[in-house]
């Protein structure tokens, strides 16, 4: 055990006094975390849900009760949602206004004259109210502002036609047999305004409550996870080629002459590699939480997560090594392995934005394993037992990468025999 941590020592000791593998593990990847987490923070998030701001471009001609409703009924000011109703006389503007993409007008209602009295006759002839309202949008939008509006627009609607149906049912009643309504007693405006008011849906008689604490999301949460995973793959190239130059040289059958056990030898080169990377996880990890202020939901879950992760690249490194002859082999052959798995494991884009087919198919790599067990326990809350099968597959992971690699791991190149 002893010769073990000396080997895994001395490799220790050259990548410290070795500055360009330092500013490889560290410097670079909280360069481009930095520069990638400002870059897309308004993308990833910023900590929380937003208030929806929405700009309507109006404009009403309708001189009866439908054009106002839908007037007011936009008008909403809260902590969630604000929508600003710009009035037009003009059709035209209405149009400039949400071709222009430029803020100006998410959506464009125009409401022609006469459609109260439209609503009116639909009501009466027990049609469906078509074709009334003019709605503009850009070509194929479906975001949420126009979702919003359209909804209230089409409430209001809805509510009219309640409201026209509810009057004339009281017409309808008084003028039974034996019934006597006097006439300017109806008043239909009212009777109207009144079902509106009563149809219109309030939140005000739930309570509020919640099961799970909300986890403020951020761009960093996303982002250092992601590339602290891509980059400890990449520092398996330094290990690799050390190993495989060492292989080359003759080194471990010079070492082998001596009083060493091949586990030892071989053991001794993986605890370093298992030492750098999680060391380069951590100060990664914990640069990302006292700099970018990012989210840890369960240190003791994240820090368990590092280490499988750390366990399952190194035992990558090492198959990669059994397999690899050569090292000029060893550069492209990580950096496809490093890159195809990152892309479709999470790396830089979150993981659960991929299509389930892709999910189960990225599993192939450990970046998928660590990410989806990082993403739960920083980004949705995730228990230690909810991550727990991501920390198991990871350390399966590295111990299969480990047994196929001692069958095939030469500690000295074959000799071609003349």
């Amino acid at each position: 055990m002893k010769t073990l941590w000396y080997i895994a020592t001395k490799d220790l000791l050259q990548v410290a006094k070795d500055r360009s593998a330092l500013m490889l593990m560290l410097v670079v990847p909280l360069v481009l975390i930095a520069v990638v987490g400002f870059a897309f923070g308004n993308i990833l998030g910023t900590g929380g849900p937003s208030q929806l701001k929405v700009t309507v471009a109006l404009s009403n001609h309708d001189d009866g009760g439908i054009g106002n409703a839908i007037r007011d009924a936009l008008k909403i000011n809260t902590k969630d949602l604000v929508i600003t109703v710009n009035e037009y006389a003009d059709t035209a503007q209405v149009t400039e206004k949400v071709k222009a993409n430029n803020n100006s007008a998410d959506v464009g209602i125009v409401i022609p004259a006469g459609a109260s009295q439209a609503v009116m006759g639909d009501v009466q002839s027990g049609k469906t109210t078509k074709d009334l309202i003019q709605f503009y949008t850009l070509p194929n939008t479906t975001n949420a502002p126009v979702t919003v509006v359209r909804g209230i627009v089409n409430n209001v609607i809805q509510a009219q036609r309640i409201g026209k149906v509810s009057a004339s049912q009281v017409h309808a009643v008084c003028n039974q047999p034996g019934n006597t309504c006097v006439p300017q007693t109806i008043n239909d405006a009212a009777i109207s305004t009144a079902v509106i008011r009563a149809s219109q849906t309030s939140d005000q008689a739930l309570v509020p409550l919640t099961v799970s604490q909300a986890e403020k999301v951020g761009p960093f949460d996303q982002v250092v996870p992601g590339y602290a995973v891509f980059f400890s793959l990449f520092g398996l190239n330094a290990v690799a080629a050390t190993i495989l130059q060492e292989q080359e040289d003759g080194t471990f059958r010079r070492l082998l002459i001596a009083p060493i056990q091949k586990y030892a030898l071989l053991g001794g080169k993986m605890l370093a590699q298992f030492l750098l990377t999680l060391a380069q996880l951590l100060v990664l990890f914990a640069v990302g939480y006292f700099v970018f202020k990012m989210h840890i939901g369960s240190w003791p879950s994240v820090i368990m997560i590092l280490i499988a992760t750390s366990f399952a690249a190194t035992g990558l490194g090492i198959l990669l090594v059994s397999l690899i002859k050569t090292r000029r082999q060893i550069s492209p052959v990580v950096t496809l392995v490093t890159l195809v798995t990152s892309a479709i494991g999470g790396a830089w884009w979150p993981l659960f934005t991929e299509p389930t087919w892709m999910q189960q198919f990225a599993k192939i790599g450990i970046t998928a394993w660590a990410m989806e067990g990082l993403n739960g326990t920083m980004m949705f809350g995730k228990s230690f037992s909810e991550v727990l099968p991501d920390i198991v597959g990871l350390l399966i992971y590295g111990a299969i990468c480990f047994i196929i690699a001692l069958r095939f791991f030469r500690f000295q190149p074959k000799t071609v025999v003349a």
